[in-house]
């Protein structure tokens, strides 16, 4: 009877140690491999020549998260990661629809190239504008907005959102 207590006291640890040491192996062999693979450093690159007329030569300045769509408008258009400066936003789901359309067009009309979009994010209309690839171009383009309409200023502020690039 003593002799079986030993044993199934003995044999978890035995079991352990047995599994630390095939673990051990088995790391030790994975660093291996990837050691003789970075020192291999040969990669190839290989897709449709046609990709290349889609893009333009400017796709370098896009990221990954990038892709190509139709705008509403029907244009070409590279949809990517940037900001936009929001003018509005409200969740009062009677009056700031009209609100932020009427905002929009007061915009419009003192500013006609501006880019703007209204927007309805559950619960919320918002109005942003602008299609800007780095933060200070969003800054920059706030403090112009923020001295023309005043009224909106303490509404107005910076926010990262999905661009669109037009292909020319």
């Amino acid at each position: 009877m003593k002799l079986l207590k030993l044993i199934l006291w003995a044999l978890p640890m035995v079991a352990s140690a047995q599994v630390v040491e095939r673990t051990a192996t088995s790391v030790g062999a994975a660093l291996t491999i990837c050691d003789y693979l970075r020192q291999q450093g040969n990669v190839e690159l290989l897709q449709d020549p046609r990709l290349e007329e889609l893009v333009g030569k400017t796709s370098k300045i896009y990221n990954a998260a990038s892709h190509l769509q139709v705008n509403k408008a029907g244009e070409r258009v590279i949809v990517s990661p940037g900001y936009r400066v929001r003018v509005f936003s409200g969740n009062n789901q009677i009056t700031s629809k009209n609100e932020a359309f009427k905002i929009e067009d007061e915009l419009k009309f003192y500013i006609p190239d501006l880019q703007t979009y209204v927007l309805f994010k559950t619960p919320n209309w918002r109005l942003v504008v602008g299609n800007y690839r780095t933060q200070e171009e969003a800054t920059a383009a706030l403090r112009v907005l923020k001295k023309k309409f005043p009224i909106y200023g303490r509404e107005m502020f910076v926010v990262n959102d999905d661009i669109e690039i037009p292909l020319k």
